[in-house]
């Protein structure tokens, strides 16, 4: 196909653009469906995703089509139409000059995604066992994995540009999700197991299915806390998931640059506790946001945000950092591949610190431990209010599990909880999707109960 996009390149030039950029993800995914104990479905796609961008001027505008659609012709009319109907932004840099070197980064496992259907059945089962053999063995009288699927996903990636910028590159993405209903003397309780890298390992998938299914009987009878301000530990998946919400994208130099950022200003400065370090790191094996260059062809490098509490950088796509007279950093992500591409985390990294979740058990006085969320999307990261219902959750005191807890809200304010509020990060980091991070202790956390 690269002939063809360069086809379109040479085209719209031709009829009077200055650049054009041509983005493309040809994916191919293989999902494997769960319901009451069974393998219900087998699906497989393949699908091509292009976008063709191009600028005049100050005029940028973009197309979205699909391999069904590749008419040379065409697309170049409706590439002319979309940017010069389009409005000037004075700040446009243009696109990427071609930036060497690239390193290589483990962003793509070929035995995961070449297993054959047997295999991955077979491993599904597997898993879905482990999962309900803990409930089982302590005396659960029933236990089924209700639902879940397993996602296999490959992702051919190619950028060109007029600019002399030419990559490819490969990503994979394996998923496991599962839900366990158990029940034990009339009352019951779920538990969800989620697993996403860019790798399939089975010892670590059965280590951790295996560590969930354990946990599905504590939240048996499970009932509101009263309301007040408790200290609170979040497992790590949950500890990503609200920074996700809540924090990351202050880092974007676009939302600092709009005004939808409280770090705006404060480079150099101490915004946090100095326990708190966090690393864009793109070589993480088995994160999903592991990658070589970002989706405008820069290469990518580790480097600190936040430095032991002080901010040290903000990420950039080529456009912010020409914008704010900064060198590209390999950050500029696309929501889909005619999008312009905005500065965002290859993988978020919270450096561990100490202790883990049973540590903080024994420790802590009176508060709570949450394994999961929902409703976290809620937060708002322009301000850094947290906002987050718990479903799964245990109220500690003195060392000691009291009851298992739901329905009831956290709320309050990460800068706070990260500075002042924080008790501790742990050192049990786990990986999922993205999120590369370990527990996290925190005080002055309001709660929403009965």
């Amino acid at each position: 196909m690269i002939d063809v996009y360069e086809k379109i390149i040479k085209k719209a030039l031709e009829n009077g653009l200055n650049e054009v950029e041509v983005y493309s993800i040809k994916s191919t995914v293989k999902q494997f469906k769960v319901s009451n104990d069974k393998v219900i479905e087998a699906v497989y796609r393949e699908d091509e995703d292009i976008g063709i961008r191009g600028a005049y001027g100050k005029r940028t505008g973009s197309v979205r089509v699909n391999t069904l659609q590749l008419d040379v012709d065409l697309i170049t009319k409706k590439l002319l139409s979309a940017v010069k109907s389009s409005p000037e932004d004075p700040y446009w840099p243009g696109f990427p000059p071609t930036i060497e070197p690239v390193e290589e980064a483990p962003s793509y496992d070929d035995r995961s995604v070449n297993m054959s259907e047997e295999e991955y059945m077979d491993t599904l089962r597997h898993l879905m066992e482990k999962f309900k053999e803990p409930a089982l063995a302590r005396g659960a009288d029933k236990a089924s994995v209700v639902e879940g699927s397993f996602t296999i996903s490959k992702a051919e990636l190619t950028l060109l540009n007029s600019n002399g910028v030419m990559r490819r590159g490969l990503r994979s993405i394996i998923q496991v999700w599962l839900g366990l209903y158990v029940e034990k003397t009339g009352s019951q309780a779920d538990k969800f197991f989620i697993y996403e890298r860019s790798k399939l390992d089975e010892r670590v998938l059965e280590k951790k299915v295996v560590e969930e299914g354990e946990k599905a009987l504590l939240f048996l009878n499970s009932v509101p806390v009263e309301s007040g301000i408790y200290e609170v530990v979040f497992d790590p998946i949950t500890t990503g998931e609200i920074l996700e919400s809540s924090l990351t994208p202050a880092f974007s130099a676009l939302n600092v640059l709009e005004n939808r950022s409280l770090l705006k200003g404060k480079q150099g400065q101490i915004v946090f506790n100095e326990k708190v370090s966090i690393l864009d790191n793109p070589f993480v094996e088995s994160a999903t946001g592991t990658r070589s260059f970002d989706d405008e062809g820069i290469p990518t490098r580790v480097k600190h945000v936040v430095n032991k509490g002080t901010l040290e950088a903000y990420l950039h796509s080529y456009y912010t950092a020409k914008r704010m007279s900064q060198q590209p950093m390999g950050n500029g992500i696309r929501q889909n591949p005619a999008s312009q591409p905005i500065p965002a985390f290859t993988n978020v990294v919270l450096e561990p610190v100490n202790g883990c979740v049973d540590e903080y058990i024994r420790d802590m006085k009176k508060g709570l431990i949450v394994f999961e969320v929902i409703g976290q999307w809620m937060s708002d990261p322009v301000t850094g209010g947290v906002k987050a219902t718990v479903t799964h959750g245990l109220l500690i005191e003195n060392g000691e599990v009291l009851k298992p807890v739901k329905g009831l809200v956290v709320s309050g304010n990460i800068y706070d909880w990260l500075s002042v509020n924080l008790v501790e990060i742990g050192e049990d980091v786990e990986i999922i999707g993205n999120n590369v991070v370990p527990s996290l202790w925190v005080k002055n956390v309001r709660v929403a109960g009965k």
